[in-house]
């Protein structure tokens, strides 16, 4: 059996005890909820429902959306246009807005979408209050982070990427390909974008389980804002340390000084995809690996909750990419967009865990893994 072979029984055991069916349907009522209240958001431009042509900036003058949340307004309004519920292509018109009772039932089968998919009671907690504050988001009179991280709390997070469905199985099949690896030789081991620690939670236990707790593991973020939480969380790991590393920046350390890089769920903040592949690549000895886990589609209910995280500072415009997503306002890039980068900057990618026939396929996360 190969380690995707592996890989991929764990990630499936790990899911023995849940409903894998009609996964795709109750992801939609999540993207549905977010829509209509994104409707709701964008409906105090009057003129906008009236039918009035607007542009993208004139709708957002009249919402008072600051600028560094801009791309997020021209975003919905092509969303809103792709699912028939507003027309036009750069002046817009005829917004649909979502009724009370359409968004109220929307709203109410809310949680069982949420239950189904394996969120816990905070994600719908999370994800009404922010549809019911985009008008404050726009404006930057309310903060996502103050949302999802009440009086310092992390278990919205930890439900975003650790306990559900799709996240489980894809830290799951990261930790068995990155105990296969160690295995292998692999001994130095650098995780960027770590966040809140839900992939490296798996990564570590597993580890620990198959006698490889000798590796340096260095658990690294963009802010200091993670890394006290997680140097107290695993305090009884002294093979690991804690630091920042910035994925847009140049590292600051030697070429080929890992055998293995971790990236759960941070690439996609890459400026520039192809840049960022290749300072990876660099920091890679000979036969090193990268495990990645990314969302491959755009959730629409990441659009009107986590995608504030993703904006510039506050007062300052949000950079945009650099790479082919510039102009687009696009954060995600497809399956197939990933493994095209990863083969033209030299990686040898290996399969795409779940696969395309997989129940999970329909909630686009995934697994790749490229060695050089």
């Amino acid at each position: 059996m190969t380690s995707f072979e592996m890989a991929a029984d764990a990630g499936t055991e790990a899911l023995r005890e849940h409903d894998l069916t009609d996964l795709a349907a109750h992801m939609r009522r999540l993207d549905e909820t977010a829509l209509l209240g994104i409707t709701r958001a964008l409906s105090a431009d009057r003129a906008l429902v009236a039918g009035e042509p607007r542009s993208a900036e004139e709708v957002m003058r009249a919402l008072g959306v600051v600028p560094r949340h801009h791309w997020i307004v021209r975003r919905w309004l092509r969303v809103l246009v792709e699912e028939g519920r507003l027309t036009g292509d750069g002046r817009y018109r005829g917004l649909v807005v979502a009724g009370e009772a359409e968004f109220a039932a929307s709203r109410a089968a809310l949680d069982d979408a949420r239950r189904a998919l394996g969120y816990p009671p905070e994600l719908t907690r999370f994800f009404l209050q922010s549809i019911d504050c985009l008008p404050l988001l726009v404006r930057d009179e309310v903060s996502v982070q103050n949302i999802m991280f009440p009086d310092g709390d992390f278990a919205t997070a930890l439900g975003t990427y650790s306990h559900n469905i799709i996240s489980t199985y894809t830290n799951r099949v990261a930790a068995v390909l990155v105990r296969q690896i160690a295995r292998a030789g692999a001994r130095r081991v650098l995780e960027v974008g770590a966040g809140i620690g839900g992939t490296t939670a798996g990564v570590v236990e597993e580890l620990e389980r198959a006698g490889l707790s000798g590796v340096d593991y260095e658990f690294t973020d963009l802010s200091r804002f993670f890394l006290v939480p997680a140097a107290e969380r695993f305090a009884d790991r002294p093979w690991m340390r804690f630091g920042l590393f910035d994925v847009n920046a140049e590292p600051d350390r030697p070429e080929q000084s890992v055998d293995l890089i971790i990236a759960a769920n941070v690439l996609h903040n890459a400026h520039d995809v192809d840049v960022v592949l290749a300072r990876l690549r660099g920091l890679l000895a000979h036969g090193g690996h990268l495990v990645i886990i990314e969302s491959c589609r755009e959730h629409y209910q990441v659009m009107t909750s986590m995608q504030f995280l993703m904006s510039g500072r506050v007062g300052e415009a949000r950079q945009d990419f650099t790479d082919f997503r510039a102009g687009t306002d696009r954060i995600f890039l497809t399956e197939h967009e990933w493994v095209e980068r990863l083969t033209a900057g030299g990686f040898r990618v290996g399969p795409v865990l779940p696969g395309a026939g997989s129940p999970l396929a329909p909630l686009a996360q995934h697994v790749f893994t490229a060695c050089v």
